[in-house]
C-alpha cells in the first residue's frame, strides 16, 4: 500500500521538464530500468496502450525526454535533458516506439522492452501523477514497487529453501513469482543491501543473476512507515489530542513519522525547496526563451503594466500573477521548477505562497510553513484521490492546487487547522469539473490561466474561510466527490489532447507549426 508523503508525493519533484506525469515520472521509470539491465543497455522497445494517454502526448509533453533520460542516468533536474536527443545519439542507445491497442487498464502505462548483448528484460510500469510511479510487473511477474526503497531482483530456478532460508533471516520483505522461463524473486527493503548478503544470493546454485534497484524518492519508505492520520477527521483528532492548532506543525508530525526522519531534516528540505522556487520565480522574471513553446515572455509584461498603472488594483495578486506566471514559462522552457502538486500546476501555489509573503515582507521560514500547511492538504488528497489529470482531468492538478493554496493562505495569516481546511474546502468545490485539453498539446494553454484561477480561487477561499463563511460541505466528503466527478470526466478531456480546446483550429495550427 502506497502512503504519500508531503516531500515524495505534494511537494516535489525538483524537476525539468513540461508534466511530471510523463517527464519526471518517466526519468524516474527510465532509471529504474537501467538499472534492471545493470546498467547495460543497446536497445528499448516501449510500448503505449491507444486508449491513454500516452500516445498523443509522449513527444510534446515530455515522456520522450524524460524516459531517454533517465534510460541514460539523468535525474529529473539533469541539465543534460534539455539536448536529450542529442546525448541519446551520443550514447548509442536505440529507443523505439510502438502505439497499439495492448489493453492497458491505466491511461499511463509503460511497457517496456530492455535489451543487450547479454540478456533482455521487459518491466512494466504506470505513472500515478505529479511524478510519483509504481512498478508492477518484471519479466511478467506481478510486483510493486514505487521507487520508495532499496531493491533487488533475484532471477532463480525455482524459489528453493536455501534463498527463502536467506531472505527470511534477514528479516528482508519479499515476494516471488513464476513465468514460463524462471521465477522472480523480488525484495525490499529502506537501507542498502550489504554487499556480502548480495554475494551469498548470487553464489546459491539456484541463483542466476542478482540486480539491485537504487530508490528514486528522496524520502524512503520502510514495512513500519506509519502516518498519524490519513484524513481530515483523524487529523482533526490527533491535532485536538496533542493541543496542535496550525496545519504546518500538524504536516511536520505527518512528515517526520512518515519518512521517520526528524522535524529539523523535514524543514531543511523545505527549505530547499524553497531557495530553488525563489531562483526560478526570478529567472521567469527576467526573461526566459525556448523555441518549442507557445507562449513568450509574459510575466514581464504583467510588472511592466502594472508599474505604468494601467491595470486594476488586485493588491496581492498584481504580486501573484507575475510570480506565477514566472514559473509557469521556466517550466515551459524547461528550466528547473518544483511540481507542487504537479508540473502543470507549478505555478499555482509556490507562486501564490512566495508573492504573498513578500507582499507581506515575511521571512523564508513563513514560506516554508505555508507550503508545509499545503502538504498536508496534498496528502489527505493523495490518500484518497490523485493528482493526474488523466485520471480526473485538471480538477486533480489546478483544482488541488487551489485547495492547497487556501490551506497555505489561512496558515500564514495564523488561523487554524479547522479554518485552513474549510478553506480547502471551499477551493476544491469551486473547481469540479475541471477538464484538461491542453491546447497543441503543451502544458501552457489554458495551463497558465488555470494556474492563476487555482491562485484567485485559493487567496478568496482562504480569505472568506478566515472571515467565517460556512463551507457547508466537510472536507473529506469534498474529495471523495472531487474524485467520482474527475473520473467521469470523459476520455478525451483527461490530458489525452483529443477533446476540448485541443481541437480548435488555432491548436491544430500552432502543433503543426511546433512539430
Amino acid at each position: 500500500m502506497h502512503i504519500p508523503s508531503i516531500l515524495n508525493d505534494v511537494i516535489g519533484p525538483v524537476m525539468r521538464g513540461p508534466s511530471s506525469s510523463h517527464s519526471a515520472a518517466a526519468v524516474r521509470i527510465g532509471q529504474i530500468g537501467k538499472e534492471l539491465m545493470g546498467g547495460e543497455l543497446d536497445k528499448v522497445t516501449v510500448r503505449f496502450d491507444l486508449s491513454g494517454s500516452l500516445p498523443t502526448t509522449y513527444i510534446s509533453q515530455g515522456s520522450d525526454m524524460g524516459l531517454c533520460g533517465g534510460l541514460l542516468g539523468f535525474t529529473a533536474d539533469d541539465a543534460r535533458l534539455v539536448n536529450y536527443k542529442e546525448e541519446l545519439q551520443k550514447s548509442g542507445l536505440t529507443i523505439t516506439y510502438i502505439n497499439d491497442n495492448f489493453g492497458d487498464p491505466h491511461p499511463n502505462t509503460y511497457n517496456l522492452s530492455l535489451r543487450n548483448g547479454k540478456e533482455q528484460h521487459h518491466m512494466v510500469a504506470i505513472s500515478l501523477g505529479g511524478g510519483m510511479i509504481e512498478l508492477i510487473a518484471i519479466d511478467d511477474v506481478p510486483i510493486s514497487f514505487y521507487g520508495d526503497s532499496h531493491a533487488i531482483v533475484i532471477w532463480t530456478d525455482s524459489a528453493d529453501s536455501e534463498l527463502l532460508e536467506l531472505l527470511n533471516d534477514a528479516n528482508i520483505e519479499h515476494i516471488t513469482g513464476n513465468n514460463s522461463d524462471e521465477t522472480i524473486c523480488f525484495a525490499r527493503q529502506e537501507t542498502p543491501f550489504d554487499g556480502v548478503f548480495l554475494e551469498k544470493l548470487s553464489s546459491l546454485s539456484s541463483v542466476s543473476k542478482v540486480r539491485p534497484l537504487s530508490p528514486v524518492l528522496p524520502i524512503l519508505t520502510s514495512t513500519k512507515t506509519s502516518v498519524p492520520f490519513a484524513n481530515a477527521l483523524e487529523l482533526s483528532g490527533y491535532a485536538d489530542k496533542h493541543g496542535i492548532t496550525d496545519l504546518a506543525d500538524l504536516a511536520l508530525h505527518y512528515e517526520s513519522q512518515r519518512g521517520n526522519v526528524s522535524q529539523e531534516d523535514v524543514l531543511a528540505q523545505m527549505t530547499d525547496i524553497v531557495e530553488i522556487l525563489e531562483k526560478s520565480i526570478q529567472s521567469g522574471l527576467q526573461g526566459t526563451d525556448y523555441e518549442d513553446r507557445i507562449l513568450g515572455y509574459q510575466s514581464g509584461m504583467y510588472l511592466k503594466c502594472e508599474a505604468a498603472g494601467t491595470l486594476l488594483d488586485l493588491g496581492v495578486l498584481n504580486r501573484v500573477i507575475p510570480y506565477v506566471t514566472a514559473l509557469m514559462e521556466v517550466k515551459s522552457s524547461l528550466g528547473v521548477i518544483v511540481a507542487a502538486p504537479t508540473a502543470g500546476s507549478c505555478g499555482g501555489l509556490p507562486g501564490t505562497v512566495i508573492a504573498a509573503a513578500d507582499s507581506m515582507n515575511l521571512d523564508r521560514h513563513a514560506k516554508v510553513r505555508a507550503l508545509l500547511a499545503a502538504g498536508a492538504i496534498g496528502v489527505l488528497v493523495a490518500t484518497k484521490s490523485t493528482f493526474s489529470a488523466e485520471i480526473c482531468g485538471c480538477q486533480a492538478e489546478c483544482g488541488v492546487s487551489s485547495g492547497m493554496i487556501a490551506a497555505a493562505m489561512v496558515s500564514m495569516m495564523g488561523g487554524n487547522y479547522n479554518t485552513s481546511l474549510a478553506a480547502a474546502s471551499i477551493a476544491l468545490q469551486n473547481s469540479f469539473g475541471m477538464v484538461c485539453d491542453p491546447v497543441a498539446n503543451r502544458v501552457e494553454v489554458p495551463c497558465l490561466g488555470k494556474n492563476i484561477l487555482a491562485a484567485s480561487n485559493g487567496l478568496s477561499a482562504a480569505n472568506i474561510a478566515l472571515a467565517g463563511f460556512d463551507h457547508v460541505v466537510d472536507f473529506d466528503d469534498v474529495v471523495q466527490t472531487m474524485d467520482a466527478v474527475g473520473r467521469a470526466i470523459p476520455h478525451e478531456l483527461r490530458c489525452t489532447g483529443l477533446g476540448g480546446l485541443s481541437l480548435t483550429p488555432v491548436s491544430q495550427k500552432l502543433d503543426q507549426r511546433l512539430n
